[in-house]
Order: structure tokens, then sequence, then C-alpha cells
């Protein structure tokens, strides 16, 4: 009988074996899931959007690596599933458990070990993007983002309909200065998969803080909070601040006040008793009725 223990290692597996598969073909707009693992890690500048919140300023400002992050960097929003083209599940199989092994090994921060893991199944399965798409997420936490762009060029010679790859390479261009080329990397992503919120975000974030473009920014951070199972509250506010600086912010009507209760006005006890008393004293007492004279047969 098969024990838990092994239960749960096929079920990692077959996890795995999705993922790989996820990043070889094209999107399918079928059931809706998202391949986290080309997402985990990924640089964002939400601290500087914070900073610039509350400097009330347009101006570009330094990163704070430390700050902790706004709750818009983790995607709650849903993505197709990637489709796999059949004659490709043999080979996958054979490298599917050292797969889950690299996924495991990132999800614990040893990228040094996930990268060379992932580096042995990209040569033995070199018709599937998705090892060389993870490479490039190591590579963009270690900020090597040329050496990202390069693996996820590799990846895009294998796969052209991989949003994910187009959104990492968005990031790995954005790092380097290339604003422009990032923005079409991002909209690569959004022409695959129109729902893909996190490129909505990567894309609002390059035009509001790089390249000036506010009422485009606006458009796609909208995008994103519509796409969240439950809208972001930092995203919520820069969107009220773009909405104000580019003339289209309409207050929200007013709640109607509801008129105050008329209250009966108090009873002063000692005024009461005060007048209660002084009708007592005015009242007039009414004589005893006269009793009727006493007739003749009484004195008998």
């Amino acid at each position: 009988m098969m024990n838990i223990k092994h239960t749960l290692a096929l079920s990692a597996i077959a996890a795995a074996l999705t993922l790989l598969q996820g990043c070889a073909s094209t999107p399918k707009p079928a059931e809706p899931s998202v391949d986290v693992s080309a997402d985990n890690g990924e640089p964002d500048l939400v601290a500087q959007l914070r900073e610039r919140m509350a400097a009330g300023t347009l101006q570009r400002q330094e990163k704070t690596e430390d700050k902790k992050p706004s709750e818009a960097t983790g995607d709650t929003s849903r993505s197709p599933v990637v489709s796999v083209d059949t004659g490709k599940q043999q080979l996958a199989m054979t490298v599917a458990a050292d797969y889950a092994k690299a996924m495991g090994l990132m999800a614990g921060n040893q990228d040094a070990e996930a990268l060379s893991l992932l580096q042995s199944i990209a040569a033995k399965a070199p018709s599937f993007s998705g090892p060389l798409v993870n490479q490039a997420v190591i590579l963009l936490r270690q900020k090597h983002y040329d050496e990202a762009e390069k693996q996820l060029k590799a990846a895009l010679a294998i796969n052209a309909r991989n949003p994910y790859a187009y959104n990492l390479m968005g990031i790995a261009l954005r790092e380097q200065g290339k604003f422009a080329d990032a923005r079409v990397a991002y909209e690569a992503a959004l022409a695959i998969d129109p729902n893909y919120a996190k490129a909505h975000f990567n894309l609002g974030v390059l035009a509001d803080l790089y390249q000036q473009d506010l009422p485009f920014a606006l458009a796609h951070y909208e995008r994103y909070q519509a796409l969240q199972d439950k809208p972001d509250p930092a995203v919520t506010n820069w969107i009220v601040d773009l909405q104000k600086r580019t003339g289209v912010y309409k207050a929200p009507p007013r709640a109607p006040i509801a008129p105050e209760p008329v209250e009966s006005p108090a009873v002063d006890d000692d005024a009461e008793a005060t007048e209660a008393s002084s009708a007592e004293n005015n009242t007039v007492d009414t004589p005893a009725a006269t009793e009727p004279p006493a007739s003749e047969d009484d004195g008998a």
C-alpha cells in the first residue's frame, strides 16, 4: 500500500510536470491557473511608489530594499493554464522529479543549488522553456539583469507564446534602463493574456515612475485592480492620486445626512412638584352639602 510520504512525493512531481510543460507551448483559455514559479521573487517598485505617495511628488526616489512591499505584489488574479504538447510528455516525465526539487530549492531561497539543477534540466530537456524562465527568475533575484535577459530570449525562442517570460523580460529590461523595450515586453505578455494582472501592474509602474505617462499608468493600475479577488488598498490610493493629477477624479457622492431626532423636553421634577403644590394651595374647598331640615316627625 502506498504511504502518505510516497503520495506527497508523487503529487509534487505531478505539479512540477504541469509547470514544466506549461512553459512548452501555447496558452489555452481554459481552466484558471497561474504558473507562479515564473513570478516568485520578482523585483518590484512598490516601496518607491509608497514613498512617492507619502511625499506627494512624481519625482523618482531611490529604492529601499528593506521596506515591506505592498500587498500589490501578491497577484491574486487568475491567468489561463498553458497547454501541453502531448508528444513531449514522455520527455517531461524524465525530468519532472528534478524539476520539482528545483522548485522546492527556489522556494527555500537556495538559489545556487536551484540554478545548477535547472541548468542540468535545460540540457536534458532543451525543448522546454520552463527551466530557462526559472533560471531567469533566480538571475533577477541576484540582480544579474543582462544574464536574465539572455535566458529569457532563449526561453522565448522555444516558446514565443509564454506570457510569463515576456513579463520577466520587461523587468530585466527595465532594470537595465531600457524602458521603451520593457514596455514592448509587457505589452507582448498582455497580447497573449489580456488578463495577466501582474503584467498590468508592472506596466503601470513603468509608465508611472519611469516614463511619466500618467494616463497610461492609471489605465493599467485600474485594470490590475479589477482583476484582483480583493482590491489592494495601496493601489487604490495610487489610482486616486493619478486620477487627481490627470484631472479625471470625481469625488464619491456624499451620503445624505439623516435629520437629527427631535427630543422631548426634559421634565423638571422640582418644577413639577412646585406646580402641583401651587395648584393644591389655590384650590377652593367646596362647602359641605346642607343637611335637609328636620321634619315634624323627627321631633315626635
